[in-house]
Formats: C-alpha cells, sequence, structure tokens
C-alpha cells in the first residue's frame, strides 16, 4: 500500500496567523435581542381584525426562530466584526437615504452553512460560513443588497399576510371541509392540498428573490462599488455547495502511520453500505432544486441583461478595507471550526479543520482541535453516543463530506485512540510548549492505552 506518511505534512514552518477565539458581547446581544423583543411586541399590537390571533402566532413563531440563535449562541458579537459589517451596510444606506427608516440590525452568525437572511422586522444576519466564501467587498454589497430589499420591499411580512389570506380564504376552506368529508385517503387529499400552497408559496419565493437581485443592483449603482460582484457573487452561490476538499487523499495523508498504517477499506466506497441506497443521479432540475441557493444561473442571466442597460463608470471592488476584509475572512474560516466544536457538530469541526490544516501546515489551533475531535469521538464511541456528535452518511450532502462520515462509521473505538494518538504524537516536537496541545495530547495517550 502506497500510501504518503503523515510525517512528509509536517515539515513545513508553522504559520506565523495565531487563531485565539474571541468572547461575545453579552451585554451588546442582551441590548439587540430586547431591541428585537421589542419590535415583536409592536408588531402584534399592531394587528387587527379577524386573523389577530393567527397573525400574532406567526410573528411569536419568527421570534423564537431569532431568540434560538441567541439561545444557541450563534449570533457574533465582537467590535471588530461588527465595526465592519455595519461599515459596509452604512456605505449602501448612505448612498440610498431611504433605507435609513428602516433601521436594520446587522449581526454576523457563527453557522458554518453559507447563508444570508433578512427577517422581515429589520434584522439581517450574514452567516460567517457565506462571507468566508465571498472575494470582495462588492459581492458583500451586493448581499447586503439583496437582503435591504427584502425588507424595503415587505417580502416577509407580505408573504405572512398572503399566506393567511389563503388559508382563510372561502375556496381553501371549502376544500378543506370537503377533505374532512371524505371516508378515504384524507391523509392524501390534506398532502395534495399542502403541496399546492408550497409550490405557489415557492414560486413567490423565487420571484422574490429575483425582484432583490434587481433592488439590490439599483442600491450599489449609487455607490462607489462594483456591480459585477452581483453576477460574481451569485456565480460563487451557484457551487457553494461543492466542498472542494478531497478526503480520500486527505485522510490517508494525515492518518497514515508506519505504527499504524491507514486502511483502504475505511474509506473504499461500497455500494449499499449499511443498508443504504445506491447513488442515485438526479437531473439537473433536481441537482438545482437542492442547492441551499436554487435559480443562480438564471438570476445570473437576468442581472446580466440589467447590467448592460447600464453605464459602468470606473468603479471599486474594495472602498472601506481590502485589509479588514481578508483578515475577517481568515478569521472566520477558524471561527466556523470552533463553534462546530462548541456546539458539538464534531465531525463538520474535523473536516473543515482538516481541510484548513491542508492549507495551513502546522498551525497549533487546527492540530490541537484535530486531536480535540478524536478524543471527544472516543468518549461519544465508548458511550456508544457517536450519532450526537458525527452526522451519519447522506445522500444530501457533498461526497466529499460523506467520505469522513463514511469513515467515522467504519473505524472502531481501538482505531479513533490510535489515530488520534499517532496524529498529535507526530507534532509533539514542534508544538511541546503548547499548553492546550499538551493537554489535549496527554488526553489521547491515556485513550491509546486504555485500548492497548
Amino acid at each position: 500500500m502506497a500510501l504518503l506518511l503523515s510525517t512528509a505534512i509536517h515539515s513545513y514552518a508553522q504559520p506565523a496567523f495565531t487563531y485565539l477565539p474571541v468572547k461575545d458581547d453579552s451585554v451588546k446581544l442582551a441590548a439587540v435581542k430586547n431591541e428585537i423583543r421589542q419590535h415583536y411586541l409592536k408588531d402584534s399590537a399592531a394587528q387587527i381584525g379577524a386573523n389577530k390571533k393567527q397573525l400574532v402566532n406567526i410573528y411569536r413563531e419568527r421570534f423564537d426562530n431569532l431568540k434560538e440563535m441567541f439561545t444557541e449562541k450563534e449570533l457574533m458579537a465582537n467590535a471588530e466584526a461588527d465595526n465592519y459589517l455595519n461599515a459596509l451596510a452604512n456605505e449602501i444606506i448612505k448612498y440610498n437615504p431611504e433605507l435609513k427608516p428602516l433601521g436594520g440590525r446587522f449581526l454576523f452568525s457563527k453557522v458554518y452553512w453559507p447563508n444570508a437572511t433578512s427577517h422581515g422586522e429589520g434584522t439581517i444576519i450574514f452567516n460567517i460560513g457565506l462571507f468566508a466564501k465571498l472575494n470582495t467587498e462588492s459581492e458583500v454589497i451586493f448581499t447586503l443588497g439583496h437582503e435591504f430589499a427584502h425588507l424595503y420591499l415587505d417580502h416577509s411580512n407580505k408573504g405572512i399576510q398572503q399566506y393567511v389570506n389563503t388559508v382563510n380564504s372561502e375556496e381553501f376552506q371549502q376544500e378543506l371541509k370537503e377533505i374532512k368529508k371524505s371516508k378515504y385517503e384524507q391523509n392524501k387529499q390534506l398532502a395534495k392540498l399542502e403541496k399546492g400552497m408550497v409550490f405557489k408559496d415557492r414560486r413567490h419565493g423565487r420571484l422574490h428573490e429575483t425582484e432583490a437581485d434587481s433592488m439590490a443592483v439599483v442600491f450599489a449603482q449609487r455607490t462607489p462599488y462594483s456591480l459585477n460582484g452581483g453576477i460574481s457573487c451569485l456565480g460563487i452561490l451557484d457551487n457553494i455547495d461543492k466542498d472542494t476538499y478531497d478526503t480520500e487523499k486527505g485522510l490517508p495523508a494525515f492518518f497514515n502511520f508506519a505504527e499504524y498504517p491507514f486502511k483502504k477499506s475505511w474509506i473504499k466506497k461500497e455500494e449499499a453500505f449499511f443498508g443504504g441506497l445506491p447513488e442515485k443521479k438526479l437531473n439537473s432540475k433536481e441537482e438545482d432544486s437542492l442547492k441551499t441557493h436554487p435559480d443562480c444561473k438564471v438570476r445570473i442571466e437576468k442581472l446580466k441583461g440589467m447590467l448592460e442597460k447600464i453605464n459602468q463608470v470606473p468603479r471599486k471592488d474594495f472602498v472601506i478595507s481590502e485589509e479588514r476584509f481578508n483578515a475577517l475572512k481568515q478569521r472566520f474560516g477558524f471561527d466556523i471550526i470552533e463553534f462546530c466544536y462548541t456546539s458539538k457538530r464534531i465531525s463538520r469541526c474535523l473536516y473543515y479543520s482538516l481541510e484548513l490544516l491542508s492549507k495551513k501546515p502546522g498551525n497549533a489551533y487546527l492540530v490541537n482541535m484535530i486531536g480535540k475531535c478524536f478524543n471527544t469521538f472516543y468518549e461519544n464511541q465508548k458511550a456508544h453516543t457517536l450519532n450526537q456528535v458525527a452526522d451519519l452518511p447522506s445522500p444530501y450532502v457533498d461526497k466529499n463530506y460523506n467520505v469522513l462520515l463514511d469513515f467515522l462509521q467504519r473505524i472502531r473505538i481501538n482505531d479513533i485512540a490510535a489515530m488520534g494518538y499517532y496524529f498529535l504524537r507526530s507534532y509533539q516536537s514542534s508544538l511541546n510548549s503548547d499548553e492546550n496541545f499538551l493537554n489535549t495530547f496527554s488526553k489521547s495517550k491515556e485513550n491509546f492505552e486504555k485500548k492497548q
């Protein structure tokens, strides 16, 4: 078995960048949470008419969804990140004063999935998983402009009103009564009725995305930023669900040791593994519908048509600071890993740690985090709770991540202890003054010796 020994990876000097997690400003987060609550109470009090109770319940659900983000510690609050995000948002507002009365709140979320969301009551959340994938401020400006557009055009509240009007309409209620009178296949008929609503909602939702894209260009056109940021941003979104880290090569490179050789069977592709189904090929429409951001190609063509009609004077990709943008982008790659670990998404944490370590060989934080992941897997495997910290293989995640998930399902507890130990031991000489590393290594050694 001709596999490269992991020691070859460690020959690089440790990079200068040192990551230290920053504690969130709990006072600021509490103030923002209270501001959101006051907005919810105001919206609820303003409702009148026969559907008031239903509307208030939906607004409560929206508030609860936001409140859960605070409870789960998803939202970030530190001066460096917040000041930069607000500076970019204010750059849009400065040239589009009609947005100022909306009183938007701009927050970074620590989650890894690439998205940004306008919650309809003024809160715009930008996931660092998306920011870390972008290349310029102009792409951030388009994203913020898009979310501003949803807020400005009141898409969320109009959607809520439309839903309530639909389910309380005579036509819908009559159809519901007929289904309830039916003796047979009530569930099937209810599912059909619900499916019809879903497709209508999806059609209107995609129309809103196109409207928001167009409005984002209008907002950006008044700023000094390049309008091509919209095209490049949508191009990134179109492929953003495809992970580029090759785990089939990465796992053997990191976890092959003279004392404990890597086994090909750990990552060998097997049909119907653990009773799974053979891989099903999807057509282009099905593939697109499963994306985090569907219809990007269509949206790109529409934007191109719009931009062709605009006389683009010389514009910039960066206005606030390219240096600050790149610094945050680098930091967010580590913040994602830290959040995955603290929120017990350990298989995700390991995947992103391995990916980043392949780009930043020898980084102390990443080496230590990978060791902590294996120690966590060991403890959970020992307690028969591995599924609480490791995702199961699924056809709905990227194939490279699935390779890691299959790997975690196939290795035994002895393998987990050995790989964690030998991985950390290979860094012992270079990180012997790092206290965090020494603590993790000590725990790993203890686990390994128990299994001998």
